[in-house]
């Protein structure tokens, strides 16, 4: 992965969340990225485990307590994750002694991979000072428009429109898949 580092609004476009999801998992302790002067600062790893982390608080409603345990877990065993590189890592949950354990498996691969796609695109996800609009903005924001309807070409409203709300039906619906294991 690159060793290039982010700060929040461009890690959370990386990561394709909210900046304010992914500054709740940093204030709770759930990620935990380099702070310099007052700034945060997500390296690849941190995004990785920021990923898994939203994704178990998303799919599953993790409580963020809890998943802040999970995830100081997952840390902990970082080295051995990064020298195996597995496809997927399980989580086991011990809900009671005498109960068999909840496995819980995080396509951790699929995860670095689209972290490391997304990086390449970098420069797409600028950092943009917090309050007024840099001077120009307006017409650098109606350029890229421009670009952007030369490159989707002659499409009507309504395909457009019917191509999102077909994307947000299916982000809503969150993919859970049961397997049997011997």
């Amino acid at each position: 992965m690159a060793k290039q580092s982010l700060k929040l609004k461009q890690a959370s476009a990386v990561l394709d969340i909210q900046p304010k999801e992914l500054q709740n998992l940093v204030q709770f302790g759930v990620v935990k990225p380099k702070r310099s002067q007052g700034t945060y600062w997500f390296d690849a790893s941190v995004l990785l485990a920021a990923k898994v982390a939203f994704s178990l608080k998303e799919d599953l409603r993790i409580p963020t307590t809890v998943l802040s345990e999970i995830m100081g877990a997952f840390f902990e065993s970082k080295e051995e994750l990064k020298s195996e590189s597995p496809k997927y890592i399980v989580f086991l949950f011990h809900v009671s002694i005498e109960d068999e354990p909840i496995k819980l498996s995080v396509p951790l691969r699929a995860f670095a991979e689209q972290i490391e796609e997304r990086m390449k695109q970098i420069d797409l996800f600028r950092d943009l000072p917090r309050g007024r609009k840099r001077r120009g903005w307006k017409k650098e924001f109606l350029e890229s428009l421009a670009d952007a309807a030369r490159d989707i070409g002659d499409v009507s409203e309504k395909m457009l429109l019917r191509t999102v709300s077909s994307y947000r039906r299916e982000r809503r619906a969150p993919e859970i898949t049961v397997v049997a294991e011997s």
